[in-house]
């Protein structure tokens, strides 16, 4: 059990809250807010109409009514740790509801489409996604890589879920972290270079899902007029693949279990093929989703390295 240790006298009883809370919990809410913020300008900005906004706002207070009493509990008894599991699920919810919001924002840019660009660039590089698909299709390798694709939806609140539970909640921080530095990387490239997917260029029929979750989504966001957000998912991003780079943060946040380390390079090998066998992502998609993954993991962790560090130089932010 965690519990505050003695406080220096002149220290107020605000302080002492905040010193329980932590540095990287006020920081995510800082950064929660600016991204929410960003989020609801730029939609009335863009023309997007967001039905039950009210409605949706009130059930949010009134859960929050109800849950407040809790931090209060945990802080009377010193229960820091509950407060940080607690808090740090709070985050990647949140961050799950507002960024589809900036993807569909970045959307209505109407920036001209890149797919020309992004397959020129594969064919410069040598590589074929309408070869891959074909070898896939014609092993039983393929079919399987073809599989993992749909993993993600899992591995992605397994990511903080995990650590979590496991009393390891500095991984599924690095994890969150990573994921906005990504999404405030990645979502204005997307702005700027948008594109439907390899079937546009190479000329092959897309899949019903495909069409389904990525064509018709984002050529309704690029149409003028008011767009009324509905139900559709937000796969729409082409460059960079953050289907790619939601693989390679799962890797890191898990890379601290030893056991797991085997299955989970390998499950992670094949949610990155998968994109380009199934024909999700260009060649290009996949290098732009790899670097974006690997700057974001990099100052990731440099954050919370000095958060770390703040926080053992200060003694009203340590814990027995």
């Amino acid at each position: 059990m965690s519990t505050i240790e003695a406080q220096a006298p002149g220290q107020t009883g605000v302080s002492r809250a905040l010193a329980f809370v932590g540095g990287f919990h006020l920081r995510m809410a800082f950064a929660i807010s600016a991204l929410l913020i960003i989020s609801l300008a730029g939609c009335a900005l863009t023309g997007i109409e967001l039905p039950g906004l009210g409605a949706s706002a009130m059930v949010f207070l009134a859960l929050a009514a109800m849950l407040l009493p809790l931090p209060a509990y945990w802080y009377e008894k010193g229960r820091a740790d509950l407060l940080d599991a607690a808090l740090t699920l709070l985050w990647a919810l949140l961050l799950r509801m507002i960024i589809p919001l900036l993807v569909r924002v970045a959307a209505r840019l109407r920036m001209p489409l890149q797919d020309s660009w992004l397959g020129r660039a594969d064919e410069h590089l040598g590589v074929s996604v309408p070869a891959i698909m074909a070898w896939a299709s014609h092993h039983w390798l393929g079919n399987l890589v073809n599989w993992s694709y749909a993993l993600v939806v899992i591995f992605l609140p397994l990511a903080v879920v995990l650590p979590v539970l496991t009393r390891r909640a500095k991984y599924a921080k690095e994890f969150l972290v990573a994921n906005v530095i990504s999404f405030v990387i990645g979502i204005p490239l997307f702005a700027f270079v948008p594109a439907l997917g390899p079937w546009r260029y190479y000329h092959f029929p897309a899949t019903q899902d495909q069409i389904a979750a990525c064509e018709a989504p984002l050529l309704a966001l690029r149409l003028p007029g008011t767009y009324v957000l509905g139900s559709e998912g937000a796969g729409i991003v082409c460059f960079p693949s953050f289907h790619v780079a939601w693989a390679i943060l799962f890797a890191a946040a898990l890379w601290g279990f030893r056991p797991l380390r085997i299955p989970v390079a390998l499950v992670t090998g094949m949610v990155i093929l998968s994109t380009m066998t199934t024909g999700w992502h260009y060649f290009a998609d996949v290098l732009g989703g790899i670097l974006l993954a690997i700057i974001s993991i990099l100052l990731a962790k440099s954050f919370m390295q000095r958060t770390l560090a703040v926080r053992a130089e200060r003694p009203e932010y340590s814990r027995q």
